[in-house]
């Protein structure tokens, strides 16, 4: 990869051309056929369709931004071309592009990201639960088995005759 006369990589990023459709909103204002339509490479100038943007994050070109530290972002302009029988000439290129992380901390290591592990609903809902207001002094259980268990062994006794009475 070539890197500029600064010493830092020339942008990088895959681009779509839509086309104005002379609508104004709500109705689409810009549109580019699903069929035809593919993102071009700033890089390599190769064309990927949406599809294939990953294969497009692996090449090595791109490789060497992600080693870098660099991030993914989105972001659009609107080129105005030469006006045709078909349209007025607006174009609206969206762009997914490498963007260096705010701070310019280029000391980015992929290796020491360890995702951790995404809950189970249930022990997500068990969380969330312990996190609300705790209206009582019991010990709320950490999991589903654990409720059961705790279920088993704090049983209580409930008479309704009992509780009549108190209430009277």
């Amino acid at each position: 990869m070539t890197q500029t006369q600064q010493g830092q990589l020339p942008f990088c990023g895959l681009t779509l051309k839509m086309y104005s459709t002379g609508n104004k909103a709500p109705k689409m204002e810009y549109t580019a056929s699903s069929n035809k339509a593919k993102f071009k490479c700033t890089l390599t100038k190769n064309m990927y369709d949406l599809k294939d943007i990953n294969i497009w994050l692996n090449t090595p070109q791109v490789q060497e931004y992600v080693r870098s530290g660099h991030l993914l972002k989105w972001g659009s302009k609107i080129i105005q071309g030469e006006a045709t029988q078909f349209g007025n000439g607006l174009e609206l290129e969206v762009t997914y592009f490498m963007v260096k992380p705010f701070g310019g901390n280029n000391n980015f290591n992929k290796q020491s990201y360890t995702p951790k592990p995404q809950p189970t609903m249930q022990q997500q809902s068990y969380q969330q639960a312990k996190q609300g207001i705790q209206l009582t002094d019991d010990k709320l259980p950490d999991s589903p088995k654990e409720e059961i268990d705790w279920a088993k062994e704090n049983r209580t006794d409930f008479n309704p005759d009992m509780y009549e009475q108190e209430l009277g």
